[in-house]
């Protein structure tokens, strides 16, 4: 079995995590967020998916969400890929909007 068949992951959740670093993304004009992460839902591999599972399920153990822990194995990806820059300083808590998230434009897909 498959351990992704223990949680499973979505675009949902790659834009969740998207959408929270959103002051940390390297931006470009040709995609979406929601085009984005769905580039990259489709493009981890199967040691990635599970790198993922196993965080989720971690974090049950913790007694945390899993969405929690698969959000940060998430978060360790897309900045192992370069899609988030984390040497970028976000003053405060910056957070965009929903509306504004959705027309915003993001980098696309480092593989």
């Amino acid at each position: 079995m498959p351990l992704q068949m223990a949680f499973g992951i979505t675009v949902r959740d790659i834009r969740a995590v998207l959408a929270k670093n959103a002051g940390k993304l390297v931006c470009s004009s040709d995609t979406t967020i929601e085009v984005l992460a769905t580039k990259l839902f489709h493009s981890f591999s199967e040691e990635e998916m599970d790198d993922i599972a196993l965080a989720a399920m971690d974090a049950f153990l913790e007694d945390k969400p899993e969405a929690e822990g698969a959000h940060r194995a998430i978060r360790k990806i897309l900045i192992r890929r370069g899609v988030l820059d984390v040497s970028r300083r976000v003053s405060g808590k910056q957070t965009v909007s929903t509306p504004a998230r959705e027309g915003m434009l993001f980098a696309t897909v480092h593989s």
